[in-house]
């Protein structure tokens, strides 16, 4: 079963998909999405030193020889 996503990876998904976009339209760079970055890209600066809205440590499951 998968976890939920912390805040943290949203915010990355969310940045990727805008950087994505705009790269692919440029002429979208005069409207509020060029703004989106920014206040993502801060938001992920934010989330990354916040322990709450960082993801939880994922522990690989131990492959034990018996």
């Amino acid at each position: 079963m998968e976890e939920p996503l912390s805040v943290l990876e949203e915010l990355q998904a969310a940045y990727a998909i805008v950087a994505e976009v705009l790269g692919r339209a440029p002429q979208l760079y005069d409207c509020h999405l060029d703004q989106a970055l920014l206040v993502l890209a801060l938001s992920i600066k934010r989330a990354q030193r916040s322990p709450k809205l960082r993801p939880p440590r994922r522990y690989r499951e131990q492959q034990l020889p018996f």
